[in-house]
Order: structure tokens, then C-alpha cells, then sequence
């Protein structure tokens, strides 16, 4: 069992140590000299005394007590109010984001991006596309370069074996004519 810390005020569980040595002592000499009667009224009158002063200080922490439990039930109250508001807030979000990603998705959107994702393929596939005609197009002008390149080869080859030609025709039409 707890026990709980009150602000300033303790409850003494029995009278006092003094009280109680007081009243044991009273009681012996009660029955000792029950001819004195005085002392009966100041045992009582002490024993009077400790209690309205246990019932005071008594009465203080319930007091206390009963202020903080109103605080508390105040407080309790609000984190309540608070929890609720939360709650609402949260379901409110929870259904905008259903919204959203209904939208992202019915619209093909990428959620971090926010480009479309087809479009985002379709303009990669065009990109590929481009690049291999491209591809192509360089291979095709090498070939065509080396092509160009045997045809004036074989030109050269055959601008020799002309002037050859015609070297050797002047050289039979010098023979004819002499």
C-alpha cells in the first residue's frame, strides 16, 4: 500500500507519544486514587484536544484533497476534449489521404514525383527510340564513308589504268601512223 505525500500535513495515526504517556499514566492513578477526581476532566480535556486537533488537520487535507480531485477531474476533462479533437483531426487526414492516393492513382501519378508514370515510360521508350535511330543513322554514315572511300580508291585505280589506256592508245596510234 502507498502512502500518500500530503503538503504540509501529516495525520498522526495515534494521539501523541506525550498524550499517550499522559493518558496511561492517568489511567494508573485513576485507579489508584479514585478519590481524585480532578484528574479525569484534564486527561479528558487533553484527549479532547488531540482529537479536534486530528479532526482540524483532518479536515485540512480532505480539503486538499477535494481541490485537487476538482483539478484533476478539470484536467482529465480537457486531455479527454483533447483526445477527442485528435481523434477527429485524425480521421479527417486519414480520409484525405485515401482521397489523395485515389486521385494519384486514378490519374497515374507518381506520389513523389508527381509526374505521370505512363507518360514518364512512354517519354523513355521515345528517348530509346531516338537514341537507336540515331545509332543507326552514325552506323549507316561510317558505312557510306567507307564506301566513299573504295569508290574514290577504285576511282583513283581506275583514273591510272584511263591514262594507261590512253597512253597506250597514243602509242598505237603513233605506231599506226608512222
Amino acid at each position: 500500500m502507498k502512502r500518500v505525500q500530503l503538503k504540509d500535513t501529516a495525520i498522526p495515526a495515534q494521539p501523541s507519544v506525550a498524550s499517550r504517556a499522559a493518558h496511561v499514566k492517568n489511567n494508573t492513578d485513576n485507579k489508584k486514587n479514585q478519590h481524585r477526581s480532578l484528574k479525569v476532566p484534564a486527561t479528558r480535556y487533553g484527549q479532547q484536544n488531540d482529537i479536534r486537533e486530528q479532526n482540524r488537520v483532518l479536515t485540512a487535507t480532505n480539503e486538499d484533497l477535494q481541490k485537487q480531485l476538482e483539478e484533476m477531474k478539470g484536467t482529465v476533462t480537457e486531455l479527454e476534449q483533447r483526445c477527442t479533437d485528435l481523434h477527429g483531426e485524425n480521421r479527417e487526414i486519414q480520409k484525405q489521404l485515401r482521397d489523395c492516393h485515389v486521385l494519384l492513382v486514378a490519374e497515374n501519378l507518381d506520389p513523389v514525383s508527381g509526374e505521370k508514370l505512363g507518360q514518364t515510360a512512354q517519354q523513355k521508350e521515345e528517348q530509346r527510340k531516338e537514341v537507336m535511330v540515331t545509332h543507326i543513322s552514325i552506323l549507316s554514315i561510317s558505312n557510306i564513308m567507307r564506301d566513299l572511300e573504295k569508290l574514290q580508291q577504285e576511282r583513283a585505280f581506275f583514273t591510272l589504268d584511263v591514262e594507261e589506256m590512253e597512253r597506250a592508245l597514243g602509242e598505237a596510234e603513233r605506231l599506226l601512223m608512222e
